[in-house]
Parts: structure tokens; sequence; C-alpha cells
């Protein structure tokens, strides 16, 4: 038995939920809160470093014109969430009409300083992987600034697995 991508989305839907809700009761200046960086240079745009690539991986794999995430404003926790959820809308969109064959298509594609060759397969789980590192580093951010970050992130105790 293994984990499928759809139990990932929804357990990554959770983690964007809990920390949506968060970021609603405390404020969208906690958005603003610097952090060290040459690009994500505050919490708000680390957010969105979590939302424009998954927006982005798909619109590579559909052979689409790229979204200028980093353009977009990240100081509104209903801007930045809504962006989110546009990005995932796309994400499940794009995985719903895979076919069993589609999983193992390999693209190449450039990013900053590389040349990458993937399947399908691993561009999604990247995505969704990247997705949990960065909350993670949230929760840390914002922990180490004297807050407490929302709970329940554990995979053990989401109900997102079949």
């Amino acid at each position: 038995m293994y984990i499928t991508v759809k139990e990932l989305l929804r357990y990554t839907d959770q983690e964007r939920e809990r920390w949506d809700h968060w970021f609603q009761a405390n404020g969208d200046e906690l958005l603003a809160m610097p952090i060290a960086g040459e690009r994500e240079t505050s919490i708000g745009r680390l957010i969105m470093h979590i939302f424009g690539p998954e927006l982005r991986y798909v619109e590579r794999l559909r052979n689409e014109k790229l979204t200028d995430y980093r353009s977009l404003p990240a100081s509104s926790v209903e801007a930045v969430f809504g962006f989110g959820l546009k990005a995932r809308q796309t994400m499940r969109d794009y995985v719903a009409g895979l076919s069993l064959d589609d999983w193992s298509r390999i693209i190449e594609f450039d990013v900053p300083d590389q040349h990458l060759r993937a399947t399908v397969r691993k561009v999604i789980l990247h995505t969704l992987l990247h997705e949990v590192r960065h909350w993670a580093q949230i929760a840390r951010l914002v922990r180490e600034r004297g807050f407490v970050p929302p709970g329940g992130h554990d995979l053990l105790t989401s109900n997102a697995l079949e």
C-alpha cells in the first residue's frame, strides 16, 4: 500500500485551511513579518512561494505561459490564500484529467541555473512535498517570534488518508 496523490492533496488542503484560519485570526500584518532570504523576504512571500510554484508546475506540464506570481500582492490573507485556492484548483483539475500513461510522461524544463527532466508523477509529488516543507518552515518562523502556530499538522492524526 502507498500514499496517493489524492491523499496528499487532501492533507495539504487541510494544512492550508489551518494556516488560512490562523492568519485570519492573527492579522494581515503577520504576512509582512520579515525573514532572511533573497527572494522570499517575508512570511507572505514565502506562502506565495508555496502557491506560485504549484500553479507554475501545472502550467509547465500543460506547456502554458508561466504566471509571474512574484508580482502579486502578499500582504493580505484574503489575497494570498485566494491565490492558493486558484493554484490548488488548477492542480486538482490537471490531476483529475490524467490518464494512467500520463503519470509516466517525461517533461523537460528550465528553472534558474538548471535544466530538469522528470515524469509528471515526480513533478506533482515534488510540488506537494515542497508545500509540506515550507509550512514547517513557517511554523518554526512564527514560533521563534512568539506566536503559537496552528496545531494538528501530523499526517498520523490527519483524516486525509484513506
